[in-house]
């Protein structure tokens, strides 16, 4: 008795893992992702050498081959006021992708800056990880409306089953994120770092802030973080926002554009507008005397086929596979800087191993 009743359980189990399968079967099959074979392919504007930006930098550029210009930016405001003030000096190109983009005060007024250097014929492709995407989703669908502005969600979910549900019928998709975060214009000065886009982030919000970082970097660092971003940009898992969600209308786009230049009118004397207007970063960015460190330096970051995990090189295209020779060579120092420090067995035996020698 006792063996045949294993064998019942064991049917019984069978059976509810069959039908568990059949279930995540048809919802991927039948609510899930749109087809995303026909969205466009585009590429960095790379001829911008006779930008604003470019004559700018050119001759301290030339004085530093093959070296990259680099400025820290620690403070919240200088960080905000740099991104401002490179997307006012825009003239033919801003890329920019973050993991989340808030609509706060700082992620509406760059939102304001985007839309004013997209009416000025600049073209903006801004793509946002889909984690919190549907967050701003009414924003994304109206900017993406704009002639000069294309917006893509980077992993989404599907808006046709519950978010949470996904987690367990698409799991692997939607578990490996987009963290980078770059904001880089004309080709020629780009922003990387630790910023999300949100007051929380740039010293803005009076309850909460997260002690982040980023760089400022002109020269050949550029070029690298521009095809970083054509890589995230046209990869199978950038989604055009107006596949996921009905494309909103002009009167959408201009709407946003109200509120918009409302909210940036509203915050005119906040010290964040005021950095951008007459900031001492933010002049010495504008009239071409920021004092730059030059160094040698390569762009390491997270391949977008980290998510594939049918892709062969996947581990070696993850970021603290590139780190690690760089971190087991140092000779006196390392500095890291993270919000996520969970090292397995390997990881901790390296850093000891460094501690003893």
């Amino acid at each position: 008795m006792k063996i045949k009743s294993i064998g019942l359980v064991l049917r019984w189990a069978a059976l509810v893992l069959a039908t568990g399968y059949v279930i995540m079967w048809t919802f991927n099959t039948f609510m899930g992702l749109p087809d995303n074979s026909e969205r466009s392919i585009s590429e960095v504007i790379a001829d911008t050498d006779d930008t604003q930006l470019g004559t700018l930098f050119r001759e301290a550029i030339d004085d530093n081959v093959p070296n990259s210009g680099l400025i820290e930016l620690p403070r919240g405001r200088d960080a905000f006021a740099a991104r401002a003030v490179l997307a006012r000096e825009a003239q033919k190109s801003i890329d920019t992708q973050y993991y989340m983009w808030h609509q706060d005060t700082v992620g509406r007024l760059l939102v304001y800056e985007l839309i004013k250097a997209a009416d000025r014929g600049v073209r903006v492709r801004l793509l946002v990880d889909d984690m919190y995407g549907s967050d701003g989703q009414d924003t994304w669908l109206a900017m993406d409306t704009h002639p000069n502005i294309e917006v893509r969600l980077f992993a989404p979910y599907s808006r046709s089953q519950p978010k949470y549900l996904q987690f367990i019928t698409r799991f692997k998709d939607v578990n490996a994120r987009m963290h980078t975060k770059t904001f880089t214009v004309d080709n020629q000065a780009t922003i990387v770092g630790g910023r999300n886009i949100g007051s929380e982030y740039f010293d803005a919000d009076p309850d909460l802030a997260f002690a982040d970082n980023d760089v400022m970097a002109v020269g050949p660092a550029v070029a690298e973080v521009s095809a970083v971003f054509n890589e995230y940009w046209n990869s199978d898992y950038a989604f055009p926002v107006a596949t996921l969600l009905a494309a909103a209308s002009d009167a959408d786009l201009q709407a946003l554009k109200d509120d918009a230049a409302a909210f940036y009118a509203e915050s005119s004397t906040t010290s964040y507008v005021q950095a951008v207007k007459t900031g001492s970063f933010a002049n010495a960015l504008r009239d071409g005397t920021t004092s730059f460190h030059w160094a040698s330096g390569t762009i390491i970051h997270d391949s977008w086929r980290k998510r594939d995990q049918d892709y062969d090189g996947w581990r070696d295209d993850l970021l603290i596979s590139q780190l690690e020779s760089h971190i087991a060579e140092a000779k006196d120092e390392v500095i890291m800087i993270s919000p996520y420090f969970v090292p397995g067995d390997d990881a901790v035996e390296m850093l000891c191993g460094l501690s003893r020698k």
